[in-house]
Parts: C-alpha cells; sequence; structure tokens
C-alpha cells in the first residue's frame, strides 16, 4: 500500500493506492481495516454515487444491485438525483455505520463507478445533503467544495481507477498517522 499526501492551507489529500479488491483478499482487508479506523458503530455515513462501474464482471452486478439496493431499503436512505436508466445515474445514500459495514462498502466500492463517502457534521441532514447537492451541482474536485462548506471533516473518494482511496480532510486531523 502506498501513501502520499498533499497539503495546502488547512486542507490535505491523501491517497492511498494499489488496491486490487477483485483479486486480492488481502487488499479488500486493508481497505476494512482503513474504514474501521475512519468510522465507529453507530456513525452516519453520507453517500455519493455515479453509475455502474465498467470493471465489474455483469453477473456480479447483477447480485451487488440486489443486495445493496436491499440494504439501503432496509436499513438506510437511498435517492436518485438524476436517473437515465439502470445503469447511469447520479444518486446519493445513507447508512449507519455498523460491523456490518466494511464489508458493504467493499460491495459498493465494486457496483458503483463514482463512490463518496462521508460522515456529516453539524447535524447535516440527507435532505439537506440533497437539495445542498441540488443547488450546488454534483462535481466536487476531491471533495473539497463539501469540506470548505464544512458538511464534514473529511471525505473518502473512490479513485476512478478504483485501485486507490482518497481521503480529503482539514490538516489538523493528521489523518495520514491513522491510515
Amino acid at each position: 500500500m502506498n501513501k502520499e499526501v498533499a497539503t495546502n492551507g488547512n486542507l490535505s489529500i491523501l491517497s492511498v493506492s494499489s488496491f486490487d479488491i477483485y483479486h486480492k483478499p488481502e487488499d479488500r482487508a486493508r481497505l476494512k481495516a482503513i474504514f474501521g479506523k475512519l468510522f465507529s458503530v453507530g456513525d452516519e455515513l453520507f453517500f455519493f454515487f455515479r453509475r455502474e462501474e465498467d470493471l465489474t464482471e455483469d453477473s456480479e452486478l447483477i447480485i451487488l444491485r440486489e443486495k445493496i439496493f436491499k440494504r439501503f431499503e432496509d436499513d438506510g436512505k437511498f435517492q436518485y438525483l438524476i436517473k437515465i436508466d439502470q445503469r447511469r445515474f447520479d444518486a446519493i445514500a445513507m447508512i449507519r455505520y455498523d460491523e456490518t459495514t466494511p464489508d458493504f462498502m467493499i460491495d459498493l466500492w465494486k457496483y458503483f463507478f463514482a463512490c463518496d463517502f462521508f460522515r456529516p457534521t453539524n447535524d447535516l441532514t440527507f435532505e439537506e445533503f440533497e437539495d445542498y447537492l441540488q443547488i450546488t451541482g454534483v462535481e466536487d474536485r476531491n471533495g473539497l467544495r463539501q469540506l470548505w462548506d464544512k458538511l464534514c471533516d473529511f471525505i473518502c473518494i473512490k479513485g476512478y481507477d478504483g485501485e486507490r482511496l482518497i481521503i480529503s480532510y482539514y490538516s489538523e486531523l493528521e489523518l495520514i498517522d491513522q491510515i
């Protein structure tokens, strides 16, 4: 696992790379361990998703789709922002972190092309998050706007190649020492 950090003022971007969650169980375990360091049982997590992943086999996508949407239906919230068809969309979701969430997040990683997630601050509600994205738009390079607007203290982003996790955060958190 490789780690690189870039800092600009009071914001930092940590890139944790060299994950192969499709073929290496030890990489899935490392990614789940990172989730366990960042979040605690009971934390509410907000997500932004963009379309289905092209790198995942179609047969696995079908299984993941059913499993993921059932979990959101049973234990969380899911809302399309834009839906072109079943495979192309922008959406948001919310769940509470529990002992099964790291495995669920691996499923999310495989299913969605883009996956951003964070623990909201300042009692931000799911409805307020939806309103925020409707007003500001969903494009937010490295999640920095969400940090500047104080929606969260850090935001995690699936790298476009699926082989890295990007964490944008307030520098005083010193996350590089925790990951």
